[in-house]
């Protein structure tokens, strides 16, 4: 710790001092005076008047009051100086008349100057950094003046090695009785560390701390700006909505550190293919915007987006690794495809979207097209959600006829919805329920109504059919489906034979995950599963051999050809028909094919030995009373 010094006191205390010294060393002299003459009297044998021994006395209390005095200020002023020493502030004293300034020595210390550096307030103002000087003269005149009641002021100053160092002033000033200020005092705080953390905060509430991008709240503050000025000059402005292929596989197969270094190098990328002018952004996870100011056309924005394309798929090596990736751009224009930030983006978003559904890796302009099937995909969800809450669902019923003998031996629950009045078919709303969650509470729907019918036909008929009941791969996600069945089962005390329950082929993408087992747990517990449009999706004969399925439905698509009228070679239809069924057979499965509407279709199938049909043939798929009393012969 530096010693104390002088100039570290503060400065009214030290001119109190000086005053009582100087009056001590006037009543000193006086003292010493009186004292010779009394010497003077002693030796003439005089004895001193009685109003010299007064006077004496009276000088020799007023030397004691003025050094206890002195002892007094000397232990404020010390108390003072190691205070200022143990917040590690400075100290300064200016006469704004004369413009000496006094700084402390711990004040040249924070600096690294020698001490007395300064001779006067303009060469302390010739170090404070010129994008300050304006505010700190403008808050020193506000206190002389009177406008303040103190003076502080933060501002950077110069060092010694040439970097500048945020000091935080403070001070008063000392008025004569006109409130003329003739001296100003105060401390100063180093306070560069303080402001570097703030200027951290700032940083990172502006930044992406992983790419070390603008982030979307620095996007959404310069994004009007840019629109602004793009409006004010006639310009055409791009947003790019860019999100990674395939990203989420290579973070769950390879580890997040490995993710986050691919979404570093991919930053990095984005920004070495873009214009000077322009800027990225991280939206977040493995999202990021590029804004083009000051383009001519559309033409810019596609060369910039190709550009990133051809960036971002060539290969990285990160880590000891080859990784790969491609991106999907949209891309909406001002001031075609939106007036203001949140437009922009949204039909960027909506523009990605339709290049993903194409296959993705590749850009896509916005169309207003695009943001007409966005809004009536909002509206059919919309819709939706009010159909599952208000009792819009039905279940219509097709049956399964025995191709040998023709007869009726099971019914497929089919899904309809009954909107505005007229019906619509699964494949134009089950997507979006996937998609949106909704589809857990319609299929628990459909399992409850299912399940009660097939119970009152058990019940009722004296031939009743195996009821078929669809199952979402999303249904699988939840635990506790097969548990939910066996329950239902249990509750309406029906044979578990008398359910057949149909899975796709997409169960087959994740055979290490929950399906497999809810699917062999039904199974044990008797109810009958079947593999449903087999041959259009990812068919594996090493998943299908250990999958718990009783039975294999051939997709319509490969039906219809068989009947050879306005079908592209009906014989190689046959063929894979004929080869579906019998591997079908071969692995003890029997086979239902789906969408047979004619008599030539059955006639073929029956040669080739399927065992069930479905389709407009017999009927379509009717509401259970008609089903009823159209195929089932009551008890």
């Amino acid at each position: 710790m530096n010693p104390l010094h002088d100039k570290d006191e503060p400065a009214p205390a030290r001119a109190k001092e000086r005053r009582c010294r100087v009056f001590l060393l006037i009543v000193s002299s006086s003292l010493a005076l009186m004292i010779a003459g009394a010497l003077v009297f002693v030796a003439t044998d005089r004895g001193p008047p009685p109003y010299t021994m007064l006077v004496g006395a009276g000088v020799g209390l007023t030397l004691i009051a003025c050094l206890c005095e002195i002892a007094r200020l000397r232990r404020i002023t010390r108390a003072h100086a190691l205070a200022m020493i143990g917040t590690n502030d400075g100290m300064w004293e200016w006469d704004p008349v004369n413009k000496e300034l006094k700084v402390g020595r711990r004040l040249s210390s924070i600096l690294g100057y020698a001490d007395n550096f300064l001779s006067d307030s303009e060469q302390w103002t010739r170090l404070i950094h010129p994008d300050d000087r304006a505010g700190y003269h403008e808050a020193v005149a506000s206190h002389l003046k009177g406008i303040t009641p103190h003076f502080y002021h933060e501002y950077r100053v110069q060092a010694a090695d040439g970097a500048y160092r945020w000091l935080a002033a403070r001070g008063v000033a000392q008025r004569d009785r006109r409130g003329v200020a003739r001296l100003m005092a105060g401390s100063i705080t180093d306070i560069s560390e303080r402001r570097a953390d703030e200027a951290r905060i700032r940083y990172l509430a502006h930044h992406d701390s992983l790419t070390g991008l603008p982030n979307r709240s620095q996007l959404m503050e310069q994004v009007p700006r840019l629109i602004a000025r793009a409006a004010g000059r006639g310009d055409m402005l791009g947003v790019l909505f860019i999100d990674l292929d395939r990203f989420k596989t290579i973070n769950d197969a390879m580890g997040h550190s490995v993710g986050d270094m691919m979404l570093k190098s991919v930053a990095r990328r984005i920004a070495e293919a873009l214009r000077p002018l322009d800027q990225v952004y991280r939206q977040g996870g493995d999202e990021f915007i590029a804004v083009l100011p000051e383009i001519s056309g559309a033409g810019d924005a596609g060369h910039v987006a190709e550009r990133i394309l051809e960036a971002v798929t060539r290969p990285m090596r990160e880590a000891g690794l080859d990784l790969h990736t491609a991106a999907t751009i949209g891309i909406a224009l001002f001031p075609g495809d939106g007036a203001d930030a949140e437009t922009l983006l949204r039909n960027a978003d909506t523009a990605m979207y339709a290049a993903k559904a194409r296959g993705g890796s590749s850009c896509h302009f916005f169309s207003e097209q695009m943001n007409e099937r966005l809004q009536r995909r909002v509206a059919l969800e919309a819709a939706l959600r009010n159909a599952i809450a208000g009792g819009q669902m039905e279940l219509h019923y097709q049956p399964q006829v025995n191709v040998a003998d023709g007869r009726v031996v099971g019914a497929e629950a089919l899904l309809r919805w009954r909107h505005e009045g007229r019906l619509i078919p699964p494949d134009h709303f089950i997507p979006v329920a996937e998609e949106t969650g909704m589809i857990h509470t319609i299929g628990e729907w459909v399992l409850d109504t299912a399940i009660s019918q097939a119970a009152r036909w058990h019940a009722d008929c004296a031939t009743p059919p195996r009821v078929a009941i669809n199952l979402s791969p999303r249904q699988f996600w939840h635990s506790g489906l097969a548990r939910g069945i066996i329950r239902r089962l249990q509750g309406h005390r029906l044979p578990a034979g008398s359910i057949e329950l149909e899975v796709t082929e997409s169960v087959l993408i994740q055979p290490e995950g929950p399906a497999i087992g809810e699917l062999r747990a039904l199974r044990q517990h008797g109810l009958h599963l079947a593999l449903d449009d087999f041959g259009t999706g990812y068919s594996s004969l090493s998943y299908l051999r250990n999958l718990p399925v009783n039975r294999l439905k051939i997709d319509k698509s490969f039906i219809f050809p068989l009947a050879g009228q306005r079908a592209e070679n009906p014989q190689d239809a046959a063929a894979i028909v004929r080869a579906i069924i019998a591997m079908a057979h071969s692995l003890s499965l029997s086979v239902v094919a789906e969408g047979v509407e004619t008599a030539a279709h059955l006639q073929t199938l029956k040669v080739m030995g399927c065992d069930l049909y479905q389709g407009y043939l017999l009927s379509p798929a009717l509401p259970a009373d008609q089903f009823a009393a159209n195929f089932l012969r009551p008890t």
